[in-house]
Order: structure tokens, then C-alpha cells, then sequence
């Protein structure tokens, strides 16, 4: 509002009423300034209150960061609201010259109207039509200015309401500066909280480490653990509030490490929150939440078979994994849960084994892993890793026979003596029998000269490889052997067979000897077995003949058995029987 008397339209001169109306415009700025600062004290005294009551609520409860940060958001915007409207009074609370003098004259009453008066007039709201007229007016100004010299118009504005906010603001700070210098080092830290700091409540106790969200399986066995500073008491309590709403406390012991406080939670059934209270220190509210572990719920396994085997795929199922070295076995393994992954691990001799399974994008229950099979396995595990990553507990063990794949059978028939006499030049015929349960690649003959003689390798053509049984006749030229063979010497030959499983060790037969000799010599040798043979021929004769007459007796015997009135002599005959 300005000093200075606005241009009138009457014809009274602009000086009229001009200390009237300065005075008028003291009184508008006072009131002005009594409201403006009213608000602002009002502004700092809700800006106290909220703030002790966010410290004093912290204090209690602990609240956790985002409240906190919530609460202070919202008494700053609600002190913000009251410092907007101290800023709105600055404009909100002006008044114009009438109102104020209307307000001036309800104070003092001495002036009967004849303040709003001299007002209007000196505003040029109002115009005298002649000399004489406007002498009065004039008279009337003076005579009013004169009445208002002495006064303080000023105190016309009520600063009681002022007066009552200053109060309380000065209380409310006296309080609250009283508790800060009490509190110390506590006031200090609600303080740092208050503005979003990370420093715990000062407590005698603190509790400043839980063990935190914890994922478990459902019946799984829980420990909950707090770590406290300051006073360390002999318990405390575990505070539980599970997901059905059921409530439960819990005592929490103390542990041989001091400061650190567990309970026990046994068969775990469902999800829960959970708070830790060590004498006064409490922590924020942690979760424990289970979930169902994931588990086989059926395994399968396909054998396939290495190829000299020429056998089809074969089905496996737990307790029936009979397997063969050098296969495959693709395993199938269906989940309770949705797989994030699916390892086996083989167990044996040696070092374990794991393999990664492949899950199946379309139905992420279902991973399929091939092994091969080896010597030595004797089982595997497998562990599961579900998507909420939970990972499977008390996994089965699986057992796995490996069938040995046994070396072929070799047999030497012919010679069929253990040592046999032979000329340098002779031909000696190698009968023998080979079997294999998936067939025979290939069958060598064996032989060295003396026990540190030369030695060498003849392999025996078959008829077709891969046979399983084999019954062949070789004619072996011993003439053909390098370096030639001289009387003396001594031939040890044998036999070998190998399958088409090159990890299986070779078939053996037992050894013949063949000693060279001269060709008188081999004839002499022959003559004495023809001799032995002959022997042989008589000794079964004369066996015949006997058998022959005891038989002959015995028949007799029988019939005079039949006839009537037979003798002792004829019992005796019975039981005389052929040998």
C-alpha cells in the first residue's frame, strides 16, 4: 500500500488527509506482519511436534527406513502447507483505507465517523460543490488529524493470537531442547534416523545382525540367530507371525559366543515373519519363507548298446540298471517341481563324476542327462535345483550293476596231447572251438622256439567276424617258420581270441608243445602208439568175453527160477548176477 495520496477528482488539494492516510497504511502493514509471522510460528511449532513425535515413535517401535521415510516426506509437506499460507497472508491479509479506518474507528470511538470520512474525501471519492463546503470539509480533516496526532492507531491490530503462538512455539522449543540435551548421544542418533540415516535406535541393548530372509524347504529345521551390542542379557525372545495369522513366542538362548542368541525351529510346515527382542533392543521384522523342495518323482533310463553288440535299445528302471561297459544310458527324470537345473553324480571308483542334465523348455519338470557307462560305476545321486531355487535334500541313491563283458572262450581240440613229436617239415592240424557272447573279431596262433627262442603271431582266418561260436580246423606248415627249425627244438604254441570290445581283455587257451625230432624218431613214436592202440583193443575184447559168459549165467539162472521146485543152489544161482 503506498504513502502517497492518490490523484483525486474533487477540488480539495492533494495534500488533504495525506498523515491520516499514512498512518491507515502502518496500521495495514502491522497487520500484515502480525499474521504473517502468527502462520510462521505456527509452521515451526507443527515442524517441533512432528519431528518429537517421529523420534519418540522411533524410539519405541523401530520403525524401518521407508516409513521413516514416508513420515518425513509428509510432515514436510504438511509444514510446507503452513509456510505457503504464512506466504498467501502477505497478500491475503492487506486491507484498504476504509477497512482500516472502519477498524480504527471501532477501537477509538472518539472519531464518530469522522475518520472513514476524511478518508473518502481525501481519496476524491467524494466532491464539494462550493467554497464554503469544502472550508468545512477541510476543517473536518484537520480537526480529525489533530484527534488522530496523539494516537497509536497501530495497536488497533489484535496480536494476542500472536502472542499465544509465540508462546507455544517457545514452549514447545524449550521442550524440545530440554529432551535433546537430556538424550545426548540417543537424541543425537533418533536425530540421524529421523533424517534417513542407517544408524540402529540407541538402545541398551541393540540387536545388530538377525539371520536375515531365509529361504528353506517345508519340514526342513531352522535356526534363527541374533547378534546385540551393549548389554547382553541371558535370553531373549524370537517373535514369530506366520502366514495362517497363528502367533508364537519363542526363547532365545545364549550362545557360547556371547553375544549371539539362536533358536530352533523343527519341522517347519509354513511361511512366517519374525522378529528378534533382546531385553530392550528389538530388530526389524525378517522372513523365513518355505517352499516345497523339489524331488524325483520318476526316473527312467534307455541302455544303448555299443554297436558290435547289435542289440536293440533296452528299458531301465530303479533297482534294474543292469548295464553293459561302453554304453550309454539316456536318463529321463520327471520333478515335483519346474527344474532350474538337474546334475548326476556317479559314484564308484575313482574320482565322482557330475553331469549336467538338459531341461526341457516345454515342461521344465523333465531333465534328460546321458552317461556313459564305465567299469566301475557302481550308482548315482541326483540333486535338482527347482526355479525358486530351492535345491533337493536326502536324495536316493541309485544302484547300477556293470556286467564284466567276459573274454572269449578258446579251446585247443586237436592235437589233443599235451606234447606231440614233429618233424622240421610237418603239417600239423590246429583243431579248435571259440565262443564269444557277442561274437569274435579275430583268433591268432601263438608260438615261441625254447624258452628264449623266437617267437611269432599267426592269425587263423574265420569264416565270418563276428561269429559267436567258431569250430575250424587250421593245417599249420611249421616248415614255413623263420629261422627253420632244428632237432631239438621245442614249439609251444596256443591260442588267442578277441572280441569286437577292444576294453575286454583277449580269450586263452591252454598250451601244446611240439618237440622236433628225426623222421626215425617220429616213426618209432607212431609205432608205440599203433602198439598202445592194439593193447587197448585186446584188453576191451577180454572185458567183452567176460561180460558176455557172466551174462549168459544169469540168464540161466532165471530160467530154472521159473521151474517148479527150484533148490537152494538156484537162489543162490539168482543172486549170483553179471558183473
Amino acid at each position: 500500500m503506498s504513502d502517497l495520496p492518490s490523484p483525486s477528482a474533487s477540488a480539495l488539494p492533494d495534500e488533504l488527509g495525506f498523515r491520516l492516510r499514512r498512518k491507515l497504511a502502518t496500521v495495514g502493514r502491522k497487520l500484515v506482519r502480525v499474521e504473517f509471522v502468527r502462520r510462521i510460528a505456527v509452521a515451526m511449532s507443527v515442524a517441533v511436534v512432528g519431528l518429537v513425535l517421529v523420534l519418540s515413535v522411533d524410539w519405541l517401535v523401530d520403525l524401518p527406513l521407508d516409513v521413516r521415510t514416508g513420515v518425513i516426506i509428509g510432515l514436510g509437506g504438511l509444514v510446507s502447507v503452513f509456510l505457503l499460507r504464512a506466504l498467501v497472508a502477505l497478500v491475503t491479509q492487506r486491507r484498504d483505507e476504509e477497512t482500516l479506518a472502519l477498524m480504527v474507528e471501532e477501537s477509538e470511538p472518539g472519531f464518530r465517523s469522522r475518520l472513514i470520512a476524511s478518508v473518502q474525501f481525501a481519496q476524491g471519492k467524494a466532491t464539494v460543490p462550493d467554497e464554503g463546503a469544502r472550508l468545512i470539509v477541510e476543517r473536518m480533516v484537520e480537526e480529525t488529524e489533530s484527534f488522530a496526532r496523539p494516537l497509536k492507531l497501530a495497536e488497533v491490530v489484535n496480536t494476542r493470537p500472536l502472542k499465544r503462538t509465540l508462546l507455544v512455539l517457545l514452549l514447545v522449543g524449550g521442550l524440545a531442547g530440554a529432551g535433546y540435551h537430556l538424550g545426548g548421544s540417543i537424541t543425537e542418533d533418533l536425530l540421524k534416523r529421523a533424517f534417513l540415516s542407517d544408524v540402529p535406535v540407541p538402545r541398551a541393548t541393540r540387536v545388530v545382525w538377525t539371520s536375515r530372509d531365509l529361504r528353506i524347504g517345508i519340514g526342513d529345521t531352522v535356526t534363527v540367530e541374533g547378534r546385540v551390542e551393549g548389554y547382553e542379557p541371558e535370553e531373549g525372545s524370537l517373535r514369530i507371525r506366520y502366514a495362517s495369522g497363528r502367533r508364537q513366542k519363542v526363547r532365545m538362548e545364549r550362545g557360547s559366543e556371547g553375544n549371539l542368541y539362536r533358536a530352533t525351529l523343527e519341522n517347519v510346515q509354513e511361511s512366517f515373519t519374525f522378529r528378534v527382542v533382546i531385553k530392550d533392543g528389538r530388530s526389524s521384522r525378517e522372513s523365513v519363507v518355505a517352499l516345497p523342495r523339489p524331488s524325483v518323482e520318476s526316473l527312467a533310463g534307455e541302455q544303448q548298446y555299443p554297436g558290435y553288440m547289435n542289440l536293440p535299445p533296452t528299458l531301465h528302471q530303479p533297482g534294474e540298471f543292469l548295464l553293459y561297459p561302453e554304453s550309454q544310458l539316456l536318463l529321463r527324470i520327471t520333478a515335483s517341481q519346474p527344474l532350474d537345473q538337474a546334475t548326476l553324480r556317479l559314484l564308484g571308483e575313482g574320482e565322482q563324476v557330475s553331469l549336467v542334465g538338459k531341461v526341457d523348455p516345454g515342461d521344465p519338470r523333465i531333465a534328460e542327462v546321458v552317461v556313459g557307462v564305465r567299469q566301475g560305476l557302481t550308482g548315482f545321486t541326483v540333486d535338482l535345483l527347482d526355479t525358486e531355487g530351492m535345491d533337493s535334500r536326502d536324495t536316493a541313491v541309485y544302484r547300477v550293476d556293470v556286467l564284466t563283458d567276459e573274454p572269449p572262450k578258446v579251446r585247443l581240440v586237436k592235437p589233443s596231447r599235451q606234447r606231440e613229436l614233429v618233424t622240421a617239415g610237418a603239417r600239423v592240424l590246429v583243431g579248435y572251438e571259440a565262443e564269444d557272447r557277442f561274437g569274435i573279431e579275430r583268433v591268432v596262433l601263438s608260438y615261441k622256439v625254447g624258452t628264449e627262442g623266437a617267437g611269432g603271431v599267426l592269425e587263423l582266418p574265420i569264416p565270418k567276424r563276428g561269429s559267436t561260436k567258431l569250430e575250424e580246423l587250421f593245417d599249420w606248415e611249421l616248415s614255413q617258420l623263420e629261422p627253420p627249425l632244428q632237432v631239438g627244438d621245442e614249439i609251444e604254441f596256443w591260442l588267442e581270441a578277441y572280441d569286437q570290445n577292444n576294453g575286454t581283455k583277449e580269450g586263452k587257451s591252454a598250451s601244446r608243445i611240439l618237440k622236433v625230432v628225426t623222421p626215425r624218431e617220429k616213426r618209432d613214436d607212431l609205432l608205440s602208439r599203433v602198439g598202445d592202440s592194439l593193447g587197448r583193443i585186446d584188453r576191451v575184447t577180454d572185458d567183452q568175453d567176460r561180460l558176455n559168459t557172466a551174462l549168459a549165467e544169469w540168464i540161466r539162472a532165471q530160467r530154472e527160477l521159473l521151474e517148479p521146485g527150484a533148490s537152494g543152489q538156484q537162489q543162490e544161482a539168482i543172486e549170483r548176477k553179471p558183473e
